[in-house]
């Protein structure tokens, strides 16, 4: 028989952040995994046919989903534990770096990021700055190692959580 687990409403509220963060982060990580394995470390533009897309899509996909438990959330109000991320500085920069890319080119339309410059002609009427993100291997790489450890942090703490209950 399964029988829920009476927790304190706190605890549940942490429980439910740290539950759906540990499934952001998996679907960034497997993003990663994916574009590391592709090769995938020029920017989209240069690619043909529909792997120009596919790229997009799962680097975008990567850094929202990533950035998503860190971002203010609506609803019941709790942040995501900082303790939990335990970054070098390293990872630390990098960390502010994919919420800096999310907040300012995925997920709002931040105009200090657009550069367009408006023509007189018919057939070409502007010049457009390419909004485009790429990842070195070695970013990949890091990124992997932050998420996996955090992953297994969240992991803990649900553990942790789940004991405390009755």
């Amino acid at each position: 028989m399964i029988e829920d687990l009476i927790l304190l409403p706190r605890d549940r509220v942490t429980y439910e952040k740290l539950h759906a963060s540990h499934g952001d982060l998996t679907i960034a990580n497997s993003c990663a995994q994916y574009i590391l394995k592709k090769g995938w470390h020029s920017l989209s533009f240069l690619r043909r046919g529909s792997v120009q897309i596919q790229q997009i899509a799962f680097t975008t996909t990567m850094i929202v989903a990533y950035a998503r438990p860190f971002a203010g959330g609506r609803g019941k109000g709790i942040n995501f534990p900082e303790r939990l991320l335990q970054y070098d500085d390293e990872q630390a920069a990098f960390h502010e770096h994919l919420l800096k890319l999310r907040k300012q080119e995925y997920a709002h339309t931040d105009a200090s990021t657009i550069s367009v410059r408006p023509l007189k002609g018919s057939l070409v009427t502007d010049i457009q700055s390419i909004r485009d993100t790429s990842f070195s291997p070695d970013e990949l790489k890091l990124f992997l190692a932050m998420t996996q450890g955090v992953s297994g942090r969240i992991q803990q703490r649900l553990d942790e959580i789940r004991r405390s209950g009755s």
